[in-house]
């Protein structure tokens, strides 16, 4: 009952926090992404290290009518490319005559989410971050585990080739003619500080475990406008804070355990502190179903089956398959909706379609004891 009141308490605070409008990164499997999802999940793992990556593209040789409702014209884009990779360490914190219960975890993780155009312009965004973490064990067995965790970087902002943006459309009366910010958008780079923290409450039983995580993203509000700063606040832009809730389960069908049922959920929302606007406007919500199969202890093998539906009306597909430390994962993305930008911009012949492809490892290095020889002499 505890558990089950502080995992409330956890999605209380992500679930009640306003939004405005998505920023961050987000993935059909978050799950393989762990560092992104949460700080709090680095290090939390059995074994000497961790490493892994995860791609994505979305949108991939789209091709978009320039004006849909008045023209057949059209073209193409090369669409968005989010790639990603971590590497993490979990660290003992010895108790003198006792076991193990808490430890702590030191990270790397970067991405790199990019757009670009037919005619070779790019806009992209890059981010490498160090996150370190604790992890404290409660109860009698330390089997109810408290995590914290703060993470912090760089991101990098960047416009290659030619882009029409809002605000010269604006001020030059519908036609770019004029340039607003000042600069040549041919080369423009921003880089800017980003931070986040997070907190889970996780438990691991031999019938029913579970990860209950809320992590808070850009609690700076960093500016990362192209423009050069003045005293006119508004040529600020203001990265939103964000916040991404997370409740992973695993339920034993079988005495065994042998076969299991993965439910996971993913809520992201955007708080805007600045300007206008402000309130529950958007967010992104992810929930899936995965049937879990372990063919044997030996052998290691466990086989994911299943899938799921996000908000915004995208199917989702997946397999996955775990070989002792080894995790791989591939899951596709079908847009479902009749309305919005896939209906309205994409031509019908080209549905918005995304996949993943994800692998992880997680290396146990043990030192062998070293034996001293025993010379045995027998008596006579």
């Amino acid at each position: 009952m505890k558990i089950l009141t502080s995992v409330c308490l956890l999605f209380i605070v992500g679930f009640c926090t306003s939004s405005s409008q998505a920023q961050d990164i987000h993935y059909s499997m978050f799950d393989m992404a762990p560092l992104e999802l949460n700080p709090a999940h680095t290090g939390y793992y059995a074994g000497t290290f961790r490493i892994g990556g995860l791609y994505r593209t979305q949108w991939a040789g789209m091709s978009i009518s320039a004006a849909p409702s008045t023209s057949n014209a059209s073209s193409s884009f090369d669409g968005y490319q989010t790639p990603s990779a971590y590497i993490d360490v979990p660290f003992a914190i010895p108790r003198k005559g006792k076991p193990i219960r808490n430890w702590a975890g030191v990270g790397i993780s970067f991405y790199y989410d990019a757009v670009g155009s037919e005619n070779g312009a790019t806009l992209s965004n890059l981010r490498a971050s160090l996150s370190l973490a604790y992890h404290l064990g409660l109860g009698a067995k330390g089997n109810t585990i408290l995590s914290f965790a703060a993470k912090g970087g760089i991101m990098q902002r960047r416009i290659s080739g030619d882009f029409t943006f809002e605000d010269q459309l604006i001020s030059g009366g519908g036609n770019a003619t004029t340039d607003p910010l000042g600069m040549s958008l041919g080369n423009a780079t921003k880089n800017l500080p980003d931070f986040s923290g997070g907190l889970m409450l996780s438990h691991r039983g031999r019938r029913f475990g579970l990860e209950a995580g809320v992590s808070l993203n850009h609690f700076t509000n960093p500016n990362y406008s192209f423009m050069t700063p003045n005293e006119n606040e508004d040529d600020e832009a203001r990265l939103p804070m964000t916040t991404i809730s997370n409740l992973i389960l695993r339920i034993a069908l079988t005495k065994k355990g042998n076969l299991f049922l993965k439910p996971l959920f993913f809520f992201q929302n955007t708080i805007n502190t600045t300007g206008q606007g402000e309130g529950l406007s958007a967010f992104d919500f992810n929930g899936q179903l995965l049937l879990g199969i372990h063919f044997n202890d030996m052998q290691d093998i466990t086989l994911y089956l299943g899938g799921g539906y996000r908000a915004s009306g995208d199917a989702i597909a997946r397999i996955g398959l775990d070989v002792k430390g080894l995790k791989f994962g591939f899951a596709y993305d079908i847009n479902t909706g009749t309305q919005g930008l896939n209906n309205q911009i994409f031509n019908n012949r080209n549905r918005a379609m995304a996949f993943e492809v994800a692998l992880s490892y997680v290396a146990k290095i043990y030192k062998v004891p070293v034996v001293d020889d025993v010379l045995f002499c027998p008596r006579f």
